[in-house]
């Protein structure tokens, strides 16, 4: 089962992965692949533009936590790449589900 995009601030957090994790394991899945959220590209219609314009009307306080996270990149930062494999490694042994396809 994959849980792609993961959404940082919103859908990340340690208790948010496990109930993911453990309902992927209750129903069957195999494994599980995590993965947090890309943006691309700088035009009007582009995901990143749109999903900034989603944060500033719904989520405000979260605009300069994405811009730092990103820091003008498509991904997040190497370090919470990082977190976020070590925390789903955690929880997928803690579930007895693997955390890759293989």
């Amino acid at each position: 089962m994959n849980f792609i995009p993961v959404l940082p601030f919103l859908s990340d957090s340690e208790e948010q992965l496990d109930e993911m994790i453990c309902a992927a394991k209750k129903y069957g899945a195999d494994f599980v692949f995590v993965g947090a959220l890309t943006l691309f590209g700088n035009g009007p219609y582009d995901c990143k533009t749109l999903y900034y314009k989603f944060l500033e009307k719904h989520y405000p306080d979260l605009v300069p936590k994405y811009k730092a996270l990103y820091k003008g990149f498509f991904a997040p930062s190497r370090g919470y790449q990082r977190k976020l494999k070590e925390v789903t490694k955690k929880l997928c042994k803690k579930h007895g589900i693997k955390n890759a396809i293989c």
